[in-house]
């Protein structure tokens, strides 16, 4: 018995036999004109490849990952221009995109009724919450010298002492950061890849600018895990530092008081997580520098590796920090005489022929002029007028003076403190040596 071959057999196995259907049969290879189109494909896709420009992929385009109602952006007021510079900063959040959320600590005096069209401070309070999503959340104003009361347009807080208000952002425990940030500051790009970084008590940047303590950290920006233990830990340390001020040798430091930059790096300068300078933490006044090396991280500027180009430096900066002493913060005027004495210099020939190149000067009032606009356009506030230059400079000079003299006052009671160590050193070699005299003697 002969078995003819049937090309629509399909073996599954030995004991079973399967037929398929003849109208439908199963042609072991595709026709030939088919076999080309998956290589057509992958040469589509590497041409795609080359020809597109790289993109930099990030969580935060990853929609439903980050559950951003755990992050915060903090800020806080205690007068009027700093509630304005405050919302200035929320603001800008809006405008740039940022997901996080946003809370805004202010006074307890103050509330959201608006008595009156000059009634600021409330009509503000309204804006940031209604217009920027603000959460407000009203606050006891901290300062070294204990709690303090808000200032108004005509007496703002002209001090540094409240600068550790910032610190409550340790106490807003419903989130898992809080990224805390000096309103004077522009915001040019949203920074809520920051959220994003491995967990970490304190994350801060360098302060660049102080070379002779290369390790000091700066709390212009501040991204905190909160914790209410941290923040005990650090106002009983500013208590014990008050307590400390009326002893004769607090009075003769070279610092006369507590800041909060002072006590975050007594805490944290050792394990914080470092963040880079570049980009998080410009200056305004690097622009008025000669010698930008601090600021590329380079030792000698005559062999760096990079050379300086302002515009650069503007384009990659996330934010920029108003920071231009003696000169007045942005939201007050420029004295002209004080203008003409520290803006930035233009670049000049060996033979002090101008070369045209001003590009710093341009790109550092532009900083200003855009600044004192969005205040107009946010807050519907004008700039404060500007102080006279002549008594802004005699204060300052006093200040200098007072600083100079309490180093020389500390340098004179640690020389004196040696030379009494001395002198009792002597006497006690004196005294046993009198002893050892006695003892032969004796023998």
């Amino acid at each position: 018995m002969s078995i003819d071959f049937d090309p629509y057999y399909k073996y599954s196995n030995r004991s079973t036999i399967h037929y398929e259907s003849k109208q439908h049969p199963r042609t072991p290879f595709p026709p030939r004109r088919f076999r080309l189109i998956p290589f057509i494909g992958i040469a589509i896709l590497l041409l795609i490849y080359y020809v597109s420009p790289p993109q930099s992929l990030s969580l935060t385009e990853v929609p439903g990952t980050i559950d951003w109602s755990k992050f915060a952006y903090s800020q806080y007021a205690t007068d009027s221009a700093t509630l304005c510079n405050a919302i200035m900063v929320f603001e800008a959040l809006e405008r740039l995109g940022s997901k996080a959320d946003r809370v805004l600590l202010f006074p307890e005096q103050w509330d959201l009724t608006v008595e009156g069209p000059k009634d600021r401070d409330s009509q503000l309070l309204n804006l940031a919450r209604d217009q920027y999503n603000v959460k407000l959340h009203p606050i006891e104003i901290l300062a070294v010298a204990g709690s303090s009361q808000p200032g108004t347009f005509d007496h703002p807080q002209e001090s540094w002492d409240t600068s550790i208000t910032k610190l409550l952002a340790f106490n807003l425990t419903f989130y898992d950061r809080v990224l805390h940030l000096d309103n004077d500051v522009t915001l040019f790009q949203h920074l809520d890849e920051l959220f994003l970084l491995p967990p970490t008590p304190v994350a801060m940047p360098r302060a660049y600018w102080l070379p002779e303590h290369p390790h000091t950290l700066t709390s212009l920006l501040l991204l905190v895990t909160p914790s209410p233990a941290e923040l005990t830990y650090l106002l009983t340390t500013l208590a014990h530092q008050r307590a400390a001020s009326s002893s004769p040798a607090f009075l003769l430091s070279t610092v006369s008081q507590t800041t909060d930059m002072d006590l975050l790096n007594a805490r944290f300068g050792a394990s914080a997580l470092v963040l880079p300078h570049r980009p998080y933490a410009l200056l305004s006044g690097e622009f008025r520098q000669r010698d930008h090396s601090a600021y590329l991280g380079t030792a000698s500027p005559a062999t760096a590796p990079e050379v300086w180009d302002a515009d650069v430096v503007r384009a990659e900066a996330k934010l920029v920090h108003f920071s231009d002493w003696p000169l007045p913060k942005p939201w007050i005027m420029w004295p002209w005489e004080g203008l003409a004495e520290m803006q930035p210099e233009c670049a000049r020939r060996a033979d002090g022929a101008d070369t045209g190149g001003c590009r710093e000067r341009v790109i550092w009032k532009e900083l200003y002029e855009e600044f004192r606009g969005r205040r107009k356009e946010v807050c519907r506030l004008l700039s404060v007028p500007a102080p006279e230059w002549r008594l802004l400079k005699k204060g300052i000079q006093k200040a200098q003076g007072e600083t100079e003299e309490r180093k020389e006052m500390s340098s004179s009671k640690d020389k004196a403190g040696k030379d009494r160590k001395i002198e009792a050193q002597e006497a006690e070699e004196t005294k046993q040596e009198g002893n050892g005299s006695q003892d032969l003697e004796k023998t």
